[in-house]
């Protein structure tokens, strides 16, 4: 039998994001508050701990955006639609301004089986279909919180979830893979190069395309 889907407000808490004024100072050094933004979540919805930048100071008055293991962080300024879910390494993290919050009713909702619904295509689909067009996508907590949920029992959602998982688990394998492959690649290029390629010392022009290029500790900008 076919089941009436639900609102996913009716089943979650959705939270709003934090104010865009309060990131002006994220950092990759240094102690502070970590921060979940939208480069953070990968292609299978996982959150890279040991990628996330840090709000310096006190946390204080930010409690109402803390993340626990078993919410989902949705991008909802630019690339929305894009989904992850906090795991157990999570930590007194936050969420950025571009993101919303969704806290699972895990008596009602699988977070695992909400993740892998949220990222289904045609559901995104749906969620592009509320999004506020304009210099920058967006969506409203409002609009996601009348997002139409299909909503197995229970037990099958947890079902599909651990099955799904394990989906999951080999994309994460394969993508570490590439990763390590790309590099090696670049490696043996640059030795088969050898002394051809001229150095980076001498072959960059001075002035101003240097320091464009220059690493940087403080990265604002890095959204998706």
């Amino acid at each position: 039998m076919t089941r009436t889907p639900v609102l996913l407000g009716d089943v979650c808490e959705v939270t709003p994001s934090p104010s865009s004024d309060l990131f002006s100072e994220l950092t990759a050094d240094g102690e502070g508050t970590p921060v979940v933004t939208p480069a953070d979540i990968s292609d299978t919805r996982r959150i890279d701990a040991q990628a996330l930048r840090r709000l310096p100071g006190d946390s204080v008055g930010l409690e109402r955006f803390r993340l626990r293991p078993g919410d989902l962080v949705l991008v909802r300024l630019g690339r929305v639609g894009r989904v992850g879910l906090v795991g157990e390494d999570a930590r007194d993290w936050i969420y950025h301004a571009s993101c919303i919050r969704i806290r699972p009713d895990e008596e009602q909702v699988d977070p695992v089986y909400l993740s892998s619904y949220l990222a289904h295509p045609p559901v995104v689909d749906e969620l592009l279909s509320h999004v506020h067009v304009g210099t920058v996508p967006m969506l409203t907590a409002g609009s996601l919180k009348r997002l139409p949920l299909v909503l197995p029992p229970l037990h099958k959602q947890r079902l599909m979830a651990g099955a799904l998982g394990e989906v999951s688990l080999q994309m994460d394998v394969h993508h570490r893979m590439l990763a390590r492959l790309d590099a090696l690649r670049q490696g043996m290029f640059a030795r088969m190069l050898g002394d051809e390629f001229p150095s980076t010392a001498t072959s960059r022009p001075a002035g101003p395309l240097l320091e464009r290029r220059a690493p940087r500790t403080r990265r604002t900008n890095r959204m998706s």
